[in-house]
């Protein structure tokens, strides 16, 4: 297989189901559930034979597609360095809002959220007392991290008094990812094209319901339409910048992402890797 030739992956995609009762939102349970309560009342289904394109040679425009790869200085960040939550707001997110504003041609980022994901051994089982069995570990089902309306209940919280002046200007939401080392060749993730996507049809509304908060996501049904892509041996100093909203097109360019399983071609390293949530203003 060569570098630019697809890889035929896995995607965990929603199942169909035509007897959910649509009076019943679909949850699922990011806690232990009480007895005999459901973690959750939706399923999903491995779909199998789906080629994943390289983003390095496809050459889209952001945008068009909402997803493109940007470099940033790698000096410095080793992958210890992010376990220091100071060092990352002090020095990783400055250097990133400058690769990213560079990019994009923004002239300011706001990171609202960020996260790093350490696999552990055995995901997607879990051993008790392995490394990293309870960090955040690869999200394995195609999904959008906001719906329009979970975004316009956050905006109080993330600017208050300035929401109206903030949110007047042209903004994206957008994600930022990249592996602490690289190549990466353990459970990179995926974008899929959001040309490809049936807005009406494929995505499904979902509320991750913590102990304290539910989010509402966007998870995706299977169609053979879909286009996917990834960045083959992704290198530490490359990110991924995708499109979550836009003001002026909201979620057109929305794009539904994953992680996939390289099965014997992955380096059986385990993946580590950041993941920045910003809005970006124009």
């Amino acid at each position: 297989m060569t570098v630019d030739a697809p890889f035929i992956a896995t995607v965990r995609y929603v199942k169909r189901d035509t007897k959910r009762d649509p009076s019943i939102k679909p949850y699922i349970l990011h806690y232990a559930a009480p007895a005999d309560f459901p973690q959750n009342n939706f399923a999903i289904e491995p779909v199998h034979g789906i080629p994943m394109h390289s983003l390095r040679s496809a050459k889209l425009a952001y945008n068009d597609h909402g997803m493109a790869i940007a470099n940033i200085d790698a000096t410095g960040l080793a992958p210890s360095k992010f376990d220091d939550d100071d060092w990352v707001e002090s020095v990783y997110l400055p250097r990133l809002h400058d690769a990213v504003c560079q990019s994009l041609g923004a002239k300011e980022m706001t990171v609202f959220d960020w996260m790093v994901r350490k696999r552990a051994a055995s995901f997607p089982k879990r051993e008790e007392g392995e490394d990293n069995v309870d960090a955040h570990q690869p999200s394995l089902s195609a999904h959008i991290d906001y719906t329009e309306a979970e975004l316009e209940s956050r905006v109080d919280a993330y600017f208050g008094e300035r929401k109206e002046e903030m949110l007047g200007r042209r903004h994206q939401v957008i994600n930022i990812w990249k592996p602490l080392s690289g190549p990466c060749r353990d459970f990179p993730l995926a974008f899929l094209d959001p040309k490809s996507v049936d807005k009406d049809n494929d995505l499904f509304k979902v509320d991750e319901v913590f102990p304290t908060v539910a989010n509402e996501v966007f998870q995706v049904y299977h169609n053979p339409k879909h286009k996917w892509y990834y960045v083959p041996d992704q290198l530490d100093s490359e990110v991924v910048i995708f499109n979550a909203f836009d003001s002026e097109r909201k979620q057109e360019l929305a794009v539904p992402h994953c992680s996939f399983d390289l099965g014997e071609t992955g380096s059986g390293v385990p993946r580590q890797s950041i993941e920045v949530r910003a809005f970006v203003f124009y």
